[in-house]
This record gives C-alpha cells, structure tokens and sequence, in this order.
C-alpha cells in the first residue's frame, strides 16, 4: 500500500486504532510541518519565537495530547472535509501552546503592578500608566497578562466554555480572522457564531477587568 496517497483524513483515523510504525511514521510526516508551524507562530506571539528547543518542546507535547486516553482526539475525529483533521490539528497545536506558555508565566508571583484593558473593541490594549520601560519589559508584561487573562477564563469554565477559550486565543493570539476560524470548526460555526463568542468572552473580560479595579490592584507581574 502506497500510505503517501492516503488522505490525512483517513491516516489520522487509521493511527486511532494502529500501533503501524510505518503508519504512524507517514502520519508524523504529514502532520509534523504543520504543528512546528503553529508552534513558532504561538512562540513568536509570546515573544519566545528564538528559542528553537521551546518550539520543540511544543510540538512533541501536541503529538502527546493527540496519544492521551488511547489516542481519544484520533478516535473521535469525524472527517467534516477534505483535510480537514489539519484543521482539528491547528486548534490542538494552539491550545497546547498557549497552555505551555500559561505555566510559565503563572508560577510569576510579586513585582511590579500593570493595569491592562480590553479596548472597546474588545481587543487587546496597554492602559494609560501601564509601564514603558522598553521594549523587552513591555513584550514580557503582554506575556504575562496574556497568562492572567487565560487564568481568569479557565477559573470560570460555567462562563467561558472550553470551546470560547479556543476561539478567543485563535483570534486574539494566533491571528486567525472569524471567517478562518469557522473553516477550523469543519461546519459547526459560521463566522458571525464566532463573532458572537468572541464579542460574549471579551464583553466578559473586560467586566472582570473592571471588578478587580474595584477590588484592588488588577494584575501582579513577577520580575
């Protein structure tokens, strides 16, 4: 069998239940260039995209994820496309990613207070008093507040569902536009669904935000 002319689809639901080594070999052969592209692109928006053995790091836990619970991502796959599992792919890469970079930054505790806003477009902004320290601090307090505000969607998954989290990451972080996005959905959202979760997620943000101010200081960055 010549495994180069099977479909990405098909390779995909084949691994979910073969231990073929030249299966899986062709598998991480289609596959890999993808997940170390979605890699570097989340590395460069956390400002890591230098550091070849974090990207590396990323995509062997991707390939990890895609083997937990007897390889279920694999086995619950339903083709909705041609190639579309690269699209599952793509959100998988994301959310790996973005959960790396998550732990890194939350184990940061002290230092120095920012206040950062959602702007009225619901996008992603640096307050007036914020810190302009240069360049780096800046890149490092983005990816710090990046690393808080997912903390807040995860601590309240009655509010912001898993799915909602995926979205406003893919939008705000990866850069795809909702049309984009609704094409990785294979079919289960159109881009004015997308639009709406992602207007509900930050309209949300943006209250919490202004709650903590309220309470106190709104998000602490370590050195």
């Amino acid at each position: 069998m010549d495994r180069s002319r099977i479909s990405v689809n098909d390779l995909a639901k084949s691994c979910a239940h073969s231990a073929d080594a030249a299966e899986w070999e062709e598998f991480l052969r289609r596959t890999g260039p993808l997940v170390s592209v979605v890699a570097w692109r989340v590395c460069r928006l956390w400002n890591c995209g230098s550091s070849p053995a974090v990207a590396d790091d990323i995509v062997q836990e991707v390939f990890l994820k895609l083997c937990e619970q007897d390889r279920r991502i694999l086995r619950e796959f339903e083709p909705r496309g041609e190639d579309s599992f690269l699209g599952l792919l793509r959100v998988v890469c994301a959310s790996v990613a973005n959960d790396y970079f998550r732990r890194i930054y939350s184990a940061k505790r002290g230092g120095k207070v920012i206040t950062t806003q959602l702007d009225e477009d619901g996008g992603l902004g640096q307050a007036p008093g914020a810190s302009q320290d240069g360049k780096q601090t800046g890149q490092m307090q983005r990816s710090v507040l990046l690393s808080q505000l997912d903390g807040m969607m995860r601590a309240k998954p009655e509010t912001v569902a898993e799915r909602d989290r995926v979205l406003f990451w893919l939008y705000y972080l990866q850069g795809f536009t909702a049309e984009e996005i609704a094409g990785l959905a294979g079919g289960k959202l159109t881009a004015k669904g997308v639009e709406s979760a992602l207007r509900r997620t930050a309209l949300w943000l943006r209250a919490e935000i202004g709650h903590s101010r309220r309470e106190g200081p709104l998000l602490t960055v370590g050195q």
